[in-house]
């Protein structure tokens, strides 16, 4: 996976956890891809501390998801979901077969 994808979807996923200047730092970043110039202007800060709060932000943001494991779960429900649509949308007649494998997926999706 991406690993800017990976960052926005751990940022949509705990951005709550941070702090206010964290989260407008990482989306500035990664939503509205703004420079560390243009962040650090904002924020009144130094090219080099922005650079240094994004590293620090995705530090603990790893350490969030290492523990929580909410992206990984949401990618699971989303592969799960994609894969029962394909089954569903290749099939004219469904075989028991494929209804198995539909709700096996289906029941494969994580809380």
């Amino acid at each position: 996976m991406d690993r800017i994808y990976y960052i926005t979807l751990l940022v949509d996923i705990y951005g709550e956890l941070l702090t206010d200047k964290q989260r407008d730092v990482m989306t500035a970043y990664y939503f509205d891809d703004l420079s560390l110039n243009e962040i650090g202007e904002k924020q009144g800060i130094t090219r080099q501390a922005v650079q240094d709060m994004i590293k620090r932000t995705e530090k603990l943001l790893d350490q969030y998801e290492s523990r929580l494991m909410l992206v990984e779960k949401h990618i699971k429900r989303k592969s799960c979901i994609e894969k029962a649509l394909k089954l569903i949308d290749n099939e004219e007649h469904y075989s028991s077969d494929t209804i198995d494998a539909v709700k096996n997926l289906l029941k494969e999706i994580p809380d």
